[in-house]
Protein backbone atom coordinates (compact mmCIF):
# COMPACT_ATOMS: atom_id res chain seq x y z
CA UNK A 1 0.00 0.00 0.00
CA UNK A 2 0.95 3.56 -0.67
CA UNK A 3 2.30 5.55 2.18
CA UNK A 4 0.71 9.28 3.06
CA UNK A 5 3.85 11.76 2.65
CA UNK A 6 5.29 13.15 5.65
CA UNK A 7 3.35 15.97 6.99
CA UNK A 8 5.99 19.12 7.39
CA UNK A 9 6.62 20.06 10.16
CA UNK A 10 4.99 22.94 11.63
CA UNK A 11 7.18 26.00 12.48
CA UNK A 12 6.43 28.11 15.69
CA UNK A 13 5.78 31.43 15.28
CA UNK A 14 8.22 34.31 15.01
CA UNK A 15 7.21 35.81 18.50
CA UNK A 16 7.07 39.41 18.67
CA UNK A 17 9.98 41.78 19.77
CA UNK A 18 9.73 43.01 23.22
CA UNK A 19 11.74 46.27 24.98
CA UNK A 20 13.04 44.75 28.07
CA UNK A 21 13.35 48.63 29.63
CA UNK A 22 16.65 49.07 27.29
CA UNK A 23 15.97 51.41 24.93
CA UNK A 24 19.47 52.90 24.89
CA UNK A 25 20.47 56.80 24.45
CA UNK A 26 17.49 58.80 22.69
CA UNK A 27 17.81 61.90 20.14
CA UNK A 28 15.12 64.20 20.53
CA UNK A 29 12.93 65.55 17.60
CA UNK A 30 10.45 68.06 17.09
CA UNK A 31 7.05 67.75 18.84
CA UNK A 32 4.77 70.15 17.18
CA UNK A 33 2.00 69.55 19.62
CA UNK A 34 4.35 70.51 23.11
CA UNK A 35 6.29 73.13 20.39
CA UNK A 36 9.82 71.88 21.89
CA UNK A 37 12.03 68.73 21.50
CA UNK A 38 11.05 65.35 22.71
CA UNK A 39 12.26 62.23 23.41
CA UNK A 40 10.73 58.89 23.67
CA UNK A 41 11.45 56.24 26.69
CA UNK A 42 15.19 55.86 26.83
CA UNK A 43 18.24 55.80 28.77
CA UNK A 44 19.05 59.33 28.06
CA UNK A 45 17.64 62.32 26.08
CA UNK A 46 19.57 65.07 23.54
CA UNK A 47 18.27 67.95 22.02
CA UNK A 48 20.83 67.15 19.50
CA UNK A 49 20.58 70.32 17.08
CA UNK A 50 17.58 71.49 17.67
CA UNK A 51 18.12 74.12 19.91
CA UNK A 52 21.27 75.43 18.71
CA UNK A 53 20.61 79.27 18.78
CA UNK A 54 18.86 81.39 20.12
CA UNK A 55 15.90 83.57 18.66
CA UNK A 56 16.63 85.49 15.32
CA UNK A 57 20.03 86.17 16.30
CA UNK A 58 22.44 86.93 13.24
CA UNK A 59 24.11 83.52 12.00
CA UNK A 60 22.36 81.48 14.35
CA UNK A 61 18.22 81.11 14.08
CA UNK A 62 17.24 78.65 16.79
CA UNK A 63 15.32 75.70 14.65
CA UNK A 64 11.43 76.21 16.21
CA UNK A 65 11.93 79.07 18.33
CA UNK A 66 11.35 79.31 21.00
CA UNK A 67 11.38 75.98 21.83
CA UNK A 68 9.26 76.18 24.94
CA UNK A 69 6.27 74.84 26.18
CA UNK A 70 4.85 78.43 27.53
CA UNK A 71 5.77 80.07 24.50
CA UNK A 72 8.20 82.19 25.71
CA UNK A 73 10.22 85.01 24.36
CA UNK A 74 13.66 84.76 23.24
CA UNK A 75 15.72 87.86 23.36
CA UNK A 76 16.97 88.48 19.51
CA UNK A 77 19.74 91.02 20.54
CA UNK A 78 23.34 89.97 19.36
CA UNK A 79 24.92 87.26 17.46
CA UNK A 80 25.77 83.25 17.33
CA UNK A 81 28.67 82.17 19.53
CA UNK A 82 29.25 85.97 19.66
CA UNK A 83 26.29 86.61 22.81
CA UNK A 84 24.23 84.38 25.09
CA UNK A 85 22.58 80.99 23.71
CA UNK A 86 21.56 77.67 24.93
CA UNK A 87 22.62 75.49 21.97
CA UNK A 88 22.01 71.44 23.83
CA UNK A 89 20.51 70.41 26.68
CA UNK A 90 21.20 66.37 27.63
CA UNK A 91 19.00 64.40 30.26
CA UNK A 92 20.73 60.97 31.69
CA UNK A 93 20.75 58.93 35.14
CA UNK A 94 23.42 59.81 36.97
CA UNK A 95 24.40 57.00 37.67
CA UNK A 96 24.15 55.86 34.55
CA UNK A 97 23.28 52.72 33.70
CA UNK A 98 21.11 51.26 30.05
CA UNK A 99 17.67 51.04 31.77
CA UNK A 100 15.07 53.62 30.40
CA UNK A 101 14.43 56.77 32.61
CA UNK A 102 12.04 55.88 35.16
CA UNK A 103 10.35 57.58 37.74
CA UNK A 104 12.68 57.95 40.89
CA UNK A 105 16.01 57.95 39.22
CA UNK A 106 18.52 60.47 39.91
CA UNK A 107 19.12 62.43 36.98
CA UNK A 108 21.63 65.69 35.47
CA UNK A 109 20.54 67.87 33.36
CA UNK A 110 23.61 69.11 31.17
CA UNK A 111 23.01 72.30 28.84
CA UNK A 112 25.63 73.11 26.63
CA UNK A 113 25.57 77.09 26.35
CA UNK A 114 27.71 79.91 24.73
CA UNK A 115 28.57 82.70 27.64
CA UNK A 116 29.18 85.99 26.54
CA UNK A 117 32.94 88.18 27.30
CA UNK A 118 34.63 86.48 30.28
CA UNK A 119 31.26 84.80 31.37
CA UNK A 120 31.03 86.62 34.52
CA UNK A 121 27.90 88.66 33.46
CA UNK A 122 25.73 85.64 32.36
CA UNK A 123 23.40 83.16 34.68
CA UNK A 124 21.87 80.09 34.47
CA UNK A 125 18.52 78.08 36.40
CA UNK A 126 17.12 74.88 35.46
CA UNK A 127 13.50 73.62 36.28
CA UNK A 128 11.95 70.49 35.47
CA UNK A 129 7.82 69.48 35.51
CA UNK A 130 6.27 66.39 36.02
CA UNK A 131 3.63 66.98 33.57
CA UNK A 132 4.65 68.33 30.15
CA UNK A 133 1.32 69.26 29.26
CA UNK A 134 0.61 71.26 31.81
CA UNK A 135 3.46 72.30 33.44
CA UNK A 136 4.33 73.58 36.87
CA UNK A 137 8.19 74.46 37.10
CA UNK A 138 9.88 73.42 39.71
CA UNK A 139 13.11 75.09 40.18
CA UNK A 140 16.15 72.94 40.79
CA UNK A 141 18.83 74.52 42.89
CA UNK A 142 20.70 78.16 43.63
CA UNK A 143 21.02 80.22 40.11
CA UNK A 144 24.42 79.62 38.74
CA UNK A 145 27.13 81.27 36.92
CA UNK A 146 28.60 80.82 34.04
CA UNK A 147 32.52 79.44 34.75
CA UNK A 148 33.57 81.19 32.40
CA UNK A 149 33.51 83.02 28.63
CA UNK A 150 32.64 81.20 25.35
CA UNK A 151 31.12 77.58 25.27
CA UNK A 152 30.59 75.86 28.78
CA UNK A 153 28.67 73.01 30.18
CA UNK A 154 26.60 73.87 33.33
CA UNK A 155 24.74 70.93 34.95
CA UNK A 156 21.96 70.35 37.55
CA UNK A 157 20.20 67.24 38.97
CA UNK A 158 17.20 66.07 40.27
CA UNK A 159 15.33 62.84 41.03
CA UNK A 160 12.15 62.20 38.68
CA UNK A 161 8.88 62.45 39.73
CA UNK A 162 5.99 60.84 39.05
CA UNK A 163 4.84 61.23 35.18
CA UNK A 164 5.21 59.42 31.26
CA UNK A 165 5.75 62.79 30.04
CA UNK A 166 8.02 65.02 32.08
CA UNK A 167 9.68 68.47 30.66
CA UNK A 168 13.46 70.25 32.11
CA UNK A 169 13.94 73.78 31.24
CA UNK A 170 17.11 75.87 31.12
CA UNK A 171 17.44 80.03 31.30
CA UNK A 172 20.16 82.01 30.14
CA UNK A 173 20.13 85.69 31.33
CA UNK A 174 22.79 88.81 30.41
CA UNK A 175 22.64 89.74 34.11
CA UNK A 176 19.67 88.92 36.33
CA UNK A 177 16.33 89.04 36.88
CA UNK A 178 13.36 87.22 38.11
CA UNK A 179 11.62 84.63 36.04
CA UNK A 180 8.09 86.02 35.19
CA UNK A 181 5.26 84.33 33.73
CA UNK A 182 5.41 81.21 33.28
CA UNK A 183 8.98 80.96 34.25
CA UNK A 184 10.29 82.94 31.03
CA UNK A 185 13.24 85.74 31.04
CA UNK A 186 12.64 87.96 28.81
CA UNK A 187 15.60 89.78 28.51
CA UNK A 188 17.56 91.06 25.04
CA UNK A 189 19.75 88.62 25.15
CA UNK A 190 18.31 85.55 27.36
CA UNK A 191 17.40 82.62 26.35
CA UNK A 192 15.20 79.70 27.78
CA UNK A 193 14.54 76.24 26.09
CA UNK A 194 12.67 73.69 27.15
CA UNK A 195 13.67 69.50 26.82
CA UNK A 196 10.58 66.94 27.08
CA UNK A 197 11.48 64.19 28.16
CA UNK A 198 9.39 60.09 28.59
CA UNK A 199 9.67 58.30 31.62
CA UNK A 200 8.64 55.00 33.03
CA UNK A 201 6.15 54.17 35.81
CA UNK A 202 8.25 52.56 38.74
CA UNK A 203 6.61 49.78 40.01
CA UNK A 204 7.46 50.23 43.62
CA UNK A 205 5.58 52.42 45.34
CA UNK A 206 7.72 55.74 45.95
CA UNK A 207 5.52 58.84 45.84
CA UNK A 208 6.09 58.53 49.84
CA UNK A 209 9.99 58.44 49.34
CA UNK A 210 10.18 61.04 46.86
CA UNK A 211 7.65 63.48 48.85
CA UNK A 212 10.59 62.55 51.70
CA UNK A 213 13.71 62.66 50.36
CA UNK A 214 13.21 65.16 47.39
CA UNK A 215 10.24 67.32 47.11
CA UNK A 216 9.74 67.94 50.75
CA UNK A 217 10.67 72.00 50.89
CA UNK A 218 12.69 72.89 53.66
CA UNK A 219 12.83 76.35 55.63
CA UNK A 220 15.15 77.99 53.08
CA UNK A 221 14.39 75.45 49.86
CA UNK A 222 11.70 75.44 47.26
CA UNK A 223 11.04 72.23 45.90
CA UNK A 224 13.93 69.54 45.24
CA UNK A 225 16.50 71.78 47.60
CA UNK A 226 15.84 75.04 44.98
CA UNK A 227 17.31 77.69 46.97
CA UNK A 228 14.96 80.82 46.28
CA UNK A 229 17.26 84.13 45.26
CA UNK A 230 17.08 86.74 48.08
CA UNK A 231 19.34 89.20 49.28
CA UNK A 232 20.29 89.31 52.89
CA UNK A 233 21.48 92.68 53.30
CA UNK A 234 21.85 96.23 51.82
CA UNK A 235 25.22 95.19 49.95
CA UNK A 236 23.46 92.22 48.38
CA UNK A 237 20.51 94.24 47.13
CA UNK A 238 21.89 96.52 45.50
CA UNK A 239 23.86 93.42 43.40
CA UNK A 240 20.94 92.38 42.54
CA UNK A 241 19.41 95.97 41.51
CA UNK A 242 22.67 96.28 39.10
CA UNK A 243 22.07 92.93 37.48
CA UNK A 244 18.61 93.44 36.62
CA UNK A 245 19.78 96.83 35.39
CA UNK A 246 21.86 95.00 33.11
CA UNK A 247 19.30 92.70 31.83
CA UNK A 248 16.57 94.61 31.17
CA UNK A 249 18.70 97.69 29.78
CA UNK A 250 19.20 95.47 26.52
CA UNK A 251 22.85 97.54 25.69
CA UNK A 252 26.49 95.53 26.70
CA UNK A 253 29.41 97.74 27.68
CA UNK A 254 32.81 96.69 25.16
CA UNK A 255 33.89 93.11 25.75
CA UNK A 256 36.33 92.92 28.49
CA UNK A 257 34.24 95.97 30.45
CA UNK A 258 31.98 93.52 32.04
CA UNK A 259 32.69 94.95 35.82
CA UNK A 260 35.21 91.51 36.22
CA UNK A 261 38.02 94.08 37.56
CA UNK A 262 35.84 94.82 40.63
CA UNK A 263 32.72 96.28 39.26
CA UNK A 264 34.05 99.38 37.90
CA UNK A 265 34.45 98.43 34.71
CA UNK A 266 32.50 99.96 31.77
CA UNK A 267 29.11 101.09 32.77
CA UNK A 268 25.84 101.55 31.39
CA UNK A 269 23.72 101.74 34.99
CA UNK A 270 22.15 105.08 36.13
CA UNK A 271 24.95 106.84 34.75
CA UNK A 272 27.44 106.37 37.30
CA UNK A 273 29.83 103.77 35.76
CA UNK A 274 28.65 100.68 37.45
CA UNK A 275 30.46 97.37 35.97
CA UNK A 276 28.28 95.30 34.26
CA UNK A 277 29.40 91.40 34.30
CA UNK A 278 29.37 90.67 38.18
CA UNK A 279 27.50 93.79 38.75
CA UNK A 280 30.46 94.84 40.61
CA UNK A 281 30.65 91.59 42.89
CA UNK A 282 34.40 91.61 42.31
CA UNK A 283 34.88 94.65 44.30
CA UNK A 284 32.47 94.39 47.02
CA UNK A 285 33.38 93.71 50.48
CA UNK A 286 31.86 91.45 53.43
CA UNK A 287 30.62 92.96 56.79
CA UNK A 288 30.24 91.66 60.15
CA UNK A 289 31.27 88.36 60.69
CA UNK A 290 30.68 85.56 58.61
CA UNK A 291 29.17 82.61 60.13
CA UNK A 292 30.94 78.82 60.23
CA UNK A 293 30.37 76.42 58.56
CA UNK A 294 29.42 73.17 59.79
CA UNK A 295 28.88 69.19 59.19
CA UNK A 296 24.68 68.01 59.04
CA UNK A 297 22.88 64.80 58.32
CA UNK A 298 19.64 63.79 57.50
CA UNK A 299 17.75 60.51 58.17
CA UNK A 300 15.98 59.40 55.09
CA UNK A 301 15.37 56.54 52.93
CA UNK A 302 17.06 58.02 49.55
CA UNK A 303 19.92 60.77 49.62
CA UNK A 304 18.60 64.01 49.56
CA UNK A 305 20.42 66.88 47.96
CA UNK A 306 23.18 68.77 50.08
CA UNK A 307 21.11 71.59 49.61
CA UNK A 308 18.00 69.88 51.47
CA UNK A 309 20.57 68.35 54.10
CA UNK A 310 21.77 72.04 54.74
CA UNK A 311 18.54 73.18 55.14
CA UNK A 312 16.48 70.61 56.85
CA UNK A 313 19.06 68.58 58.56
CA UNK A 314 20.75 68.70 61.94
CA UNK A 315 24.36 68.77 63.45
CA UNK A 316 25.39 65.22 64.13
CA UNK A 317 24.25 63.66 67.18
CA UNK A 318 23.57 60.22 68.75
CA UNK A 319 21.05 59.69 66.10
CA UNK A 320 23.88 59.94 63.26
CA UNK A 321 26.87 59.61 63.89
CA UNK A 322 28.52 58.48 60.47
CA UNK A 323 27.20 57.93 57.03
CA UNK A 324 24.78 55.12 56.14
CA UNK A 325 24.24 54.70 59.67
CA UNK A 326 20.61 53.09 59.80
CA UNK A 327 17.55 55.64 61.85
CA UNK A 328 14.47 55.71 62.09
CA UNK A 329 12.28 53.15 60.26
CA UNK A 330 11.41 52.10 56.89
CA UNK A 331 15.14 51.58 55.94
CA UNK A 332 16.27 55.02 56.54
CA UNK A 333 19.39 55.82 56.29
CA UNK A 334 21.89 58.93 57.81
CA UNK A 335 22.75 61.51 55.31
CA UNK A 336 25.34 63.81 55.47
CA UNK A 337 27.24 66.55 53.90
CA UNK A 338 29.53 69.31 55.26
CA UNK A 339 30.11 73.24 54.47
CA UNK A 340 26.64 74.11 55.74
CA UNK A 341 26.34 77.77 56.69
CA UNK A 342 25.85 77.93 60.64
CA UNK A 343 22.49 78.54 61.63
CA UNK A 344 21.77 82.35 61.96
CA UNK A 345 21.08 82.27 65.96
CA UNK A 346 24.51 80.29 66.31
CA UNK A 347 26.53 82.77 64.28
CA UNK A 348 25.60 85.98 66.02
Amino acid sequence: PTQPPTPAPTQPPTPMPTNDGQSGPQTASYDAVLQAPKCSYGSSCNSAGLLNGRGTINNGNEPNRPNTLNSCTDGNSGSYHGDESIDKIVVTRASGGDGDLTEGDFVTITATVWCWSTGSSDYIDFYYASDASNPDWNQIGPRQQCPGGGAQTITASYTLPPGSIQAVRANLMYGQNDAGVNNCVTGSYDDTDDLVISVKPNTASISASISEAAVRPGKHDDVQGAIEFSAKDAEADLLMNELKEMNTGGVKPAEGGDGSDGGKGKGKGKGKGKGKGKGGAGGSESTGTAALATDKYLCSKHEPLPATICADGSVADDTCSSQGQRCGKGGRKCWFTSGCPADDESSE
